[in-house]
């Protein structure tokens, strides 16, 4: 089994890392972490290159990233919540999504070519606000959806300014649990 974890924090040993690290404990096979905040990859400039034709203009450590999507068996997908919101760098990465939205839907007579995955999110804040992972929940979902990944769970670990993650006993529980779900899923398929 392999799994591509994005982590979209820039703290190395925040509390999204604390419950990254924790499912990593448990996950099954090889494990690839991509840091966002300190790969040298470009936003999407809205060039339409994938409009018409297969792959990126931009030709950074993006491609490498493209290549491993296809190849892995999960993606999960891990991020602070800043403004309601994942956080800046994850989205710059997630812009680069956009050549399988094309190939999805705007090329005609291509069919898309993306392997199934089996996705998970871990999202942490340190909020005042109700609901306030709502619309970063929505917006893994639909990061999801672009690289052919069906979400089967959610850990979030909320109000860290309170209780930071590595003493939330729920969210450590949760993350261990869905990581022996990944498990469990992909060893049904074989």
């Amino acid at each position: 089994m392999k799994t591509l974890i994005i982590n979209g924090s820039p703290r190395k040993n925040g509390d999204t890392m604390t419950l990254v690290n924790e499912m990593m404990k448990f996950l099954d096979g090889e494990v690839r972490i991509v840091h966002t905040y300190y790969e040298q990859i470009s936003p999407c400039v809205d060039c339409r290159y994938c409009w018409d034709n297969d792959g990126c203009s931009i030709n950074d450590g993006m491609q490498e990233y493209y290549q491993i999507l296809d190849e892995v068996d999960n993606v999960v997908i891990a991020s602070p919540i800043y403004l309601s919101e994942l956080t800046s760098e994850m989205l710059r990465f997630a812009s680069r999504f956009q050549r399988y939205f094309a190939a999805r839907c705007l090329k005609k007579g291509n069919e898309f070519k993306l392997k199934k995955k089996n996705g998970a999110l871990i999202i942490a804040a340190g909020g005042d606000s109700r609901n306030l992972e709502g619309r970063a929940i929505d917006t893994a979902n639909i990061m999801f959806r672009h690289i052919n990944t069906q979400s089967v769970g959610v850990v979030s670990t909320l109000y860290t300014n309170d209780i930071p993650a590595n003493e939330d006993k729920e969210a450590l529980e949760s993350v261990r649990e869905l990581a022996l779900k990944l498990n469990k899923l992909h060893n049904k398929i074989l």
